[in-house]
């Protein structure tokens, strides 16, 4: 989706004209698969299992990722705004579009690589594999009653979709 959202910020950039439901699709995605489930996951499983482990090396990371998840969600506002704006006729929203686009890919590429090299190497190594177990278990629980049964086949067909229209 990152990439996908990168080609529509270039396309937007240059004044092409953006599906607004491609748009709208994609906020839902960032609202759903972003926040809802994998925040979630984070915020309500993996960061307090690595806290109760007292893993204070990933602390700093943590703190951090928590903030990154609220810029995510102001950021993903203010695409909505932008959006709408569009989808209103402001044929001036274009450029803010591919600045808020932009702006949150390189959020989003960033926290994704501090994730891994930072916060799930930690929990791989230093949470026992019966809370690992325990983990797995919940983050299906968020999967089935947070998220809901076929929720991320029907994300899979979006991107599918909006990659052969934004070609990445």
């Amino acid at each position: 989706m990152l990439n996908i959202m990168d080609s529509m910020a270039e396309s937007a950039r240059v004044g092409e004209q953006l599906d607004p439901n491609d748009l709208v699709q994609t906020i839902e995605f960032l609202r759903v698969f972003v926040d809802k489930c994998h925040h979630t996951k984070e915020e309500e499983l993996l960061f307090p299992a690595i806290r109760a482990a007292s893993v204070t090396s990933a602390e700093g990371t943590i703190v951090v990722l928590l903030a990154e998840h609220a810029q995510g969600r102001r950021a993903v506002a203010r695409i909505a705004t932008v959006t709408q704006r569009l989808a209103d006729g402001d044929e001036a929203a274009s450029a803010d579009l591919a600045e808020e686009l932009g702006g949150y890919t390189e959020l989003l590429h960033a926290h994704i690589r501090r994730e891994e090299d930072s916060c799930f190497d930690v929990a791989d190594r230093e949470l026992p594999a019966a809370v690992q177990a325990e983990l797995i278990e919940g983050y299906g629980r968020i999967e089935r009653d947070v998220v809901g049964g076929g929720v991320h086949e029907a994300f899979h067909a979006l991107l599918d979709r909006l990659g052969s229209t934004y070609r990445a």
